[in-house]
Parts: structure tokens; sequence; C-alpha cells
């Protein structure tokens, strides 16, 4: 490869063309189709469907050799219509196993087993007798887009608007039908019918994705754009467009890195493009699934720590108001975190003026640190005293609840408290409660 080689070559350049362009279509009708499914709980189904298509695949090679021989577009979609034909069939074997009640991961490991299983007994007889043909049903095994040309990308178009123009459709149904299904019931949206269309729009956005990451890969594509753009957004409309544009970046980069030579020595290694695709949309979820703004576990996690961060500089705050001056072993006797946390927190309490220290290991909260404080034991008197008087609690079991209650009272429910218990001066316990001060 040329050093003058670049990003927009690979739109422009016959040998990239095909297969980027062609990996584009196929990662927008996936991941559409992926997302609606993400939702519909079928996702699993996609896996078993997926390689339901190898047998229907093997047949279709055979056909399309025997039949036509010479017309490489017609052998393509006789190929196509097997594995759509044989992942339809399995579709039929899911539905009749769950209806006789048996358990859906049941339907599902059969019917995934035993259409592979028969996949691969016909293609172990091509092995030995068309060595050719089996290399061809290799190609929808395991993916090969770098092979693609400009054929699959008028095939793929065709495919994937077919896919578009059905989901918007039929978009108000889907979305009505997952989302508020009495209503659509009563409209006369039928579930079973939306049920179907999903299914049989399955089987075609993995027909449509099996030569570019093959039967093994495929449900990576289905299922790992629905799932980053689901901890990106709770709105359909976004989810689904968000969905698709994770898809076909995945697509372009997977692509790109793929045509990438890499030098080891005297030796160029490539990237497989298929892989590559399902890695990169792998990768963006997995990013999503930590870093999210609402929903990232690694996200939740950041927020809980500063919860409870926060948590103990109240504690800590209360706890000092009850002590004009207090001693650090005094403060590791309360046991109220580990040692290193509470030296953090220290710290911290310096640092923002509420607390100072008088001596080597002797503090004291300052004036801002007392009105805190104050404000803190307010709360959670004022909670207490309103669990005794309007929830009939006993004064056994108040102070737990107003410990976890004090740190989400808002100046706005402090104020009706307020307002409903006719501004107290003391507890259930007749101790006072500090008066409100400007903080």
């Amino acid at each position: 490869m040329s050093d003058s080689f670049g990003f927009f070559t690979l739109f422009c350049d016959p040998v990239f063309r095909g297969p980027v362009i062609g990996s584009l279509l196929m990662s927008l009708a996936t991941a559409l189709v992926g997302a609606i499914a993400f939702l519909g709980r079928k996702s699993l189904i996609g896996e078993a469907l997926s390689h339901a298509t190898f047998p229907g695949v093997v047949v279709g090679v055979i056909l399309a050799e025997v039949i036509f021989p010479e017309q490489e577009a017609i052998a393509l979609l006789v190929m196509l219509f097997g594995a759509f034909a044989t992942a339809f069939l399995g579709q039929l074997c899911i539905e009749s196993i769950l209806k006789i009640r048996q358990k859906a991961d049941a339907a599902l490991c059969y019917t995934l087993s035993s259409f592979l299983g028969v996949g691969v007994v016909f293609s172990s007889y091509l092995q030995q007798s068309h060595v050719a043909w089996y290399r061809k049903v290799q190609l929808f095994f395991y993916g090969q887009a770098a092979t693609m040309t400009d054929l699959h990308i008028y095939m793929y178009a065709a495919l994937s608007l077919g896919v578009c123009i059905a989901i918007l459709l039929l978009y108000r149904s889907i979305q009505t039908s997952f989302f508020d299904p009495v209503f659509a019931e009563s409209i006369g949206i039928r579930k079973k019918v939306v049920s179907s269309f999903v299914s049989a729009l399955l089987c075609v956005a993995i027909v449509i994705g099996i030569r570019t990451v093959g039967v093994v890969l495929m449900t990576g594509m289905l299922i790992a754009p629905a799932v980053a753009a689901r901890y990106v957004t709770s709105r359909f409309s976004m989810f689904l467009q968000l969905s698709a544009w994770i898809g076909m970046v995945s697509a372009l980069l997977g692509n790109y890195l793929a045509s990438e030579m890499i030098m080891k020595g005297s030796q160029l290694v490539y990237l497989p493009t298929g892989p590559a695709t399902v890695i990169i949309a792998s990768g963006i979820a997995l990013l999503a699934l930590l870093l999210s703004p609402s929903r990232g576990s690694l996200v939740k996690g950041v927020r809980r720590w500063r919860f409870r961060r926060s948590c103990l500089i109240d504690n800590l705050l209360k706890a000092l108001w009850k002590h004009e001056t207090v001693s650090l072993h005094q403060i590791y006797g309360w046991n109220i975190a580990n040692k290193w946390f509470l030296h953090r927190t220290l710290a911290t309490l310096q640092r923002g003026g509420w607390l100072q220290k008088t001596s080597k290991s002797i503090y004291g909260l300052t004036e801002d640190g007392r009105k805190r404080a104050a404000y803190m034991v307010r709360l959670h008197r004022l909670w207490e005293l309103y669990l005794v008087q309007h929830l009939d609690h006993s004064l056994d079991h108040i102070h737990h609840s107003a410990e976890e209650m004090e740190h989400f009272i808002t100046p706005t429910i402090e104020n009706k408290l307020t307002k409903l218990l006719l501004d107290p001066t003391q507890d259930p316990h007749n101790q006072p409660i500090p008066k409100k001060e400007l903080l």
C-alpha cells in the first residue's frame, strides 16, 4: 500500500469500495433491526437464527454452482435466499418448541445446535468433493468483507433500503406495541403480528450481515450497537438513530483499520475486516456501559463515591458539633470510616474552611463549619419529629431513618417540614432543634 493512501480512498478505490460501502449498508440494516430486537427481547433469537442460516448457505451454494455457474448475481441471490429460508425455518422451529411449553433457552439451544450441525455435515461433504464450493461456504460462515464487490453494494443497498422503509412504515406500530401494549391492543395492533414482523426483519438483517462478519460473529453486530445506544438515550427514535450511527461508524473504522498494514519484520499482517468491525462495535458498547452519563457503571461508581464522601463529611461535622475541640484519636474512636478515608475527609474540611487544626492533633469547627453542622442536626431532628408526629413511628426506630434521610432533604422539603411541624424547637427526644442560619 502506498504512503498516499487516505481515508476517503476507501470510497473511491475499486478494491476497497465494495467492502466499505457493503459493510456500511450491512451495519445500517443490522443495527436498526438489532435495536428493535433488543427492545423486543429477541437478541438471543438472533444468535440462534444466524447459526440456522448455515445449512441454507450450503444448499444455496450447491444450487447456485449447479444451476447458475456463470451468473454471479443470480448465484448470490440463491445463496442469500437459502440462508433466509433456513433462518425462517429456524424461527418456526423455535415457535413450535415454545408452543409445547418448553423454556425459551431450550428452544434456542436446540435450534442453534441442530441447524448448525446439519450445515456442518453438508459442508464437510463439500470439503471432500468440491473444494471450491466449500471455500464459498466458508465465506459466509466466517465472513470475508474484503472480497465484496460492487455487486454486493447493489444487492445490499436494495435489501437495506427495504429494511429501512419497512421500519419507517411500521414505526408507530412497533413503538406502541413495545411501550403501551394495552393501548396497542385497543386500537387493533396485535402484538403477535408485530413480533412476527420483527422476526422477519431479523432474518433479513442476518442474511445481509453474514457475508460481512459471518455466521459466528453476526450476533455481535445485532447487539453491540443497540447496547451502546440504550445506555446513552431513552428515546425510541434517538435510540434507533444512534444505534444505526454506531453500527456504521464501527464498520467504517473496521474497514479502515483492516486496510492499514502492520509491519512485523518483513511480513505484512492484515486485520480481518469482519472481526475488526465487531471488536470496534463491542468496544463502543463497553465504553457506553462504563461512561454513560446516566447509566454507566463507572459514572455510577463515581457518583456513589461522591455521595458516600458527602455523607461522611456531614456525619463528621455533626459529630464535631457536639464538641468544642476533639483529638484525632477520638475521631478514630467514632468508627465513622477507615483511617485513610477520614484523613482525606479532614483535609477536605480544612481546605473548605469548615475545620481548623488548633494544635498538632486537635481539631475544631470554624464558624462556617459550625453553621453547616447545626443545619445537618436540624434536618435530622426535624425528620425524627415528622416520623413520630405524622407517621406514628416509635422513638426506638426513628434514628436510623433520620440518619439516611437527612442527606436527601432539600431546602424546599425543609421549609415544608418546618411549616407542617409549626416551626418546632425540640425533637421527640426533647433535644433542641437548631435554628436555621445562613450558610
